[in-house]
């Protein structure tokens, strides 16, 4: 259950605009980086992007409402 929208606007919605805005952005662009075309770069680097919006989501949020085994 998600009890709170700044942790789905967090967790989901940064990564989800991140990653529509470059694809709208770079889309056209011929530019290389590394050899691969800068949209595939941008989209490379969403991914850690995206890892570290769900851990601040789930550390600021979430994890309060989910108690381990033998936690009080």
């Amino acid at each position: 259950m998600i009890r709170s929208r700044a942790s789905v606007v967090i967790g989901l919605g940064v990564p989800v605009v991140a990653v529509v805005a470059g694809i709208l952005v770079l889309a056209g662009n011929p530019t290389l980086v590394f050899g691969i075309p800068v949209v595939f770069c941008w989209m490379f680097c969403c991914f850690p992007l995206t890892t570290a919006c769900l851990w601040v989501s789930w550390r600021f949020f979430d994890s309060r409402h989910y108690r381990q085994d033998g936690e009080r």
